[in-house]
């Protein structure tokens, strides 16, 4: 009987553009937008790797899982990626005995676990001994014990933060279980680094180039959030406008909608509230307000 070719699915001939967010996801550590103190850190584990275990905190979208993707990947190291829903007592067990065998890419094994917040307490106090050297107490010849050599894994815990920033832990870690882990917090990029990156990725994709998205950066829940409301920009065609500004006269600080004016000599007004535009050619320095308008 002959050997039929087939050929391919139908559905492999079709191709279909890949959203924004994939597209332009980070690859190296170096491409992260912001996240300064964490990259610092993955840097710093890539050039002197050892066990660690490291609990990336921050708001939501902000890069942390992809973050600790990409350090696997140049690591380079074996990834075990599980939810907290699935990290339970037998799944660290499970993990516990892969673990123990040689690395199938690279001399360490990566363990990513999101949203750890929502780990049981049984979870938690499990991890307790595996995330120091007390866990690898061997019995010695006569009586007694030995600290053995810690196992080559490296943890990344990811959650969502609490508190302003979106960087405190929340209430719901066990004391015990912070103490064992590097606490990094992982900040919202600024304002202005959003809106370079989404002008760059504008122009990519073919926006026009008398179109400015820049507007798309204020007030985002971070870089995916970001690129999700270009790509709806580019699909619909529209941008959003920008506020209209408003004189009010009569006063030494003018508020014009979002803008704000201060004359050489006055203080500066609360970063939380404004950020620093330019400077005008009078020489007033020029903030736009973050949250609400000025009216």
């Amino acid at each position: 009987m002959e050997n039929l070719d087939l050929g391919e699915p139908k559905q492999n001939g079709f191709g279909y553009p890949m959203p924004l967010v994939e597209k332009y996801q980070p690859r190296k550590i170096e491409d992260f937008i912001g996240l300064e103190g964490p990259k610092k850190l993955f840097l710093s584990l890539l050039n002197t790797p050892r066990p660690v275990a490291v609990l990336l905190v921050g708001p939501p979208g902000c890069g942390k899982t992809t973050l600790g993707m990409a350090f696997a990947d140049e690591l380079p190291g074996t990834l075990h990626h599980i939810s907290s829903q699935k990290c339970d007592v037998a799944a660290l067990d499970r993990l516990n005995d892969l673990c123990q065998y040689y690395p199938s890419r690279g001399k360490f094994h990566v363990v990513l676990v999101d949203e750890a917040d929502q780990m049981t307490e049984k979870a938690q106090l499990q991890l307790l001994s595996r995330l120091d050297s007390t866990g690898w107490l061997k019995p010695t010849f006569g009586g007694g014990f030995e600290r053995g050599p810690a196992p080559p894994v490296i943890w990344i815990f990811t959650c969502n933060g609490r508190g302003e920033t979106g960087t405190n832990p929340p209430n719901t870690f066990e004391p015990r279980f912070l103490s064992r882990c590097l606490v990094v917090a992982c900040g919202k990029p600024g304002v202005a680094d959003i809106a370079y990156f989404l002008r760059r990725i504008w122009s990519l994709e073919g926006g026009s180039a008398t179109d400015d998205p820049s507007p798309l950066a204020e007030a985002c829940d971070g870089v995916r959030d970001a690129l999700t409301r270009l790509e709806v920009a580019l699909c619909t065609g529209t941008l959003p406008s920008r506020p209209a500004e408003r004189r009010m006269p009569g006063r030494k600080t003018n508020c014009l909608g979002r803008v704000h004016y201060l004359a050489p000599g006055q203080p500066e007004p609360d970063p939380r509230e404004w950020q620093f535009r330019k400077v005008s050619k009078k020489g007033s320095r020029v903030y736009v307000r973050c949250s609400s308008i000025c009216l």
